[in-house]
């Protein structure tokens, strides 16, 4: 008996250890660290007190692999963004230094422009003076003429390093709320959309999807093969919903998307996504593999006022449950 109590704490503790990893790893670096989240909690999930020896050494080789390859994503991402902004950082003091420089050649020209206007003034010939400020008023236009010419060159110039900069912060915002996979929305900017329409009490529903048996078709075909279907699946579900929609992949073959409007707006999405999305795909990069079937279980709430982001996301995936195969709902989710 204590070494079957010793076994369940191990693991409750090897569970919760994993969690904290995959939550850590999802709050330092959202684009890389969720996929890093969701196969650990699958890897947890694997870790019964039914396991044996072999499984468990594989089971910890799988996740040291994972934790390799996130740090290698998260590595390279973080670099990527660095050196973006260390770029427009350098356009910026750029820009500054050639305003400065213009405005000190100026500075020196209109100087020696005042001090020969005060020598003109102490001239006594009337003719001489007439001369020299004719030749003061060319000198003057010319002046102002390359002021002008030169702002002109400088504003236009400015304006082009402001779109490079709005271009690479679009292009550094797309990468931390976008799927680097699938390109749809990450848990990230879906969460945040939910909030925003919290706090705006605006009506809307999610609708949480689960492919089923995609790990059947990842150890059939390979994950290069699996990584394919997903984004396959993640395009015929972008085109049944309508653009305001916020499709979102959240997890390994986890989707949410969140619709504008009521429960019957959200079924009538779910009935096309069952009509147009579900079916038989083909398995790019091996010729002679059959197509499959890709079907995703799928389930809607409908925001109620008052309840919270967690409260709405549990409704939908007690209804998604629902609606998976008896065969493929965990145990203890009724």
């Amino acid at each position: 008996m204590d070494a079957e109590q010793l076994l369940r704490a191990a693991l409750g503790s090897y569970h919760a250890a994993l969690d904290s990893v995959g939550q850590a790893a999802a709050q330092a670096c959202p684009s890389a660290g969720e996929s890093l989240q969701a196969a650990l909690l699958k890897l947890s999930a694997a870790l019964t007190e039914a396991a044996s020896e072999g499984e468990v050494v594989e089971t910890t080789r799988a996740i040291q692999d994972e934790l390799k390859a996130w740090a290698e994503r998260a590595s390279h991402l973080f670099q990527r963004s660095t050196s973006e902004m260390q770029e427009v950082l350098l356009m910026a003091g750029t820009a500054a230094q050639q305003a400065g420089e213009r405005d000190k050649r100026y500075s020196k020209r209109f100087t020696e422009f005042t001090d020969r206007l005060n020598a003109t003034s102490k001239l006594s010939d009337l003719g001489a003076i007439r001369q020299s400020l004719g030749q003061h008023a060319v000198d003057l236009r010319s002046y102002a003429a390359q002021m002008v010419a030169e702002s002109e060159r400088t504003i236009a110039k400015l304006r082009a390093q402001i779109a490079t900069y709005e271009s690479k912060l679009e292009e550094m915002e797309h990468l931390v709320s976008h799927d680097p996979l699938t390109g749809l929305s990450n848990r990230r900017k879906v969460e945040r959309q939910i909030e925003t329409r919290i706090r705006s009490e605006q009506v809307f529903c999610v609708i949480s999807l689960d492919l089923n048996k995609f790990k059947m078709l990842n150890d059939t075909h390979g994950h290069p093969a699996g990584d394919d279907l997903l984004k396959q699946f993640a395009t015929e579900l972008r085109t049944v919903f309508r653009s305001h929609d916020i499709v979102g992949r959240v997890g390994g073959d986890e989707f949410i998307v969140l619709v504008d409007g009521d429960l019957s707006v959200a079924n009538a999405r779910m009935e096309r996504i069952r009509r147009w999305v579900n079916g038989t795909y083909a398995v790019r990069g091996n010729p002679n593999a059959p197509k499959v079937k890709v079907t995703a279980a799928a389930g809607a709430a409908q925001w109620n006022p008052g309840e919270t982001m967690r409260d709405v996301l549990t409704r939908a995936d007690a209804a998604m449950y629902a609606d998976k195969p008896l065969a493929l709902v965990p145990t203890g989710v009724s």
